[in-house]
């Protein structure tokens, strides 16, 4: 019973006001907004289409629904109870699952740094393309064949 008393003194430690949701609707969308990322968009329907079209869709939902969902509440749950990152939350939740959360920080950073270096390319064509001359319509004779 102490041990619940703790963690609760824990979470309440901070006075300052936190910002809420303004509306159901207004968590759903940044909800969606947080899962549909750049993955999904471009390379979901060549996944689709390279491991069988519609009988892909099969198990796929069914994952969906069994496994995906549920991880992703239980995620924005703990992260709405506890108000505190991934570290913290499993750190009192769980000391020997802490584990768990440094694993999601480690993922959280490999994929920032896969989505920047995408936008880098993004940028690199971006503003060579506004050169009189694009670099990848001649062929530099150093790097020919011969």
């Amino acid at each position: 019973m102490s041990s619940t008393k703790k963690c609760k003194k824990d979470f309440e430690v901070d006075d300052e006001e936190r910002g809420h949701w303004g509306s159901r609707a207004e968590f759903l969308l940044s909800c969606v907004g947080f899962s549909v990322g750049l993955g999904n968009v471009w390379r979901f329907p060549f996944l689709a289409y390279e491991n069988g079209g519609g009988a892909f869709l099969i198990p796929y939902v069914i994952l969906l629904v069994l496994v995906g969902k549920p991880m992703y509440f239980m995620e924005a749950a703990l992260g709405q109870f506890g108000q505190v990152g991934p570290l913290q939350v499993w750190t009192e939740m769980l000391p020997c699952g802490v584990g768990i959360g440094v694993s999601m920080v480690i993922i959280s950073v490999i994929v920032a740094i896969y989505y920047n270096v995408i936008m880098a390319y993004c940028l690199v064509y971006l503003f060579n393309s506004f050169r009189s001359v694009l670099p990848w319509t001649a062929c530099d004779p150093e790097w020919a064949d011969e």
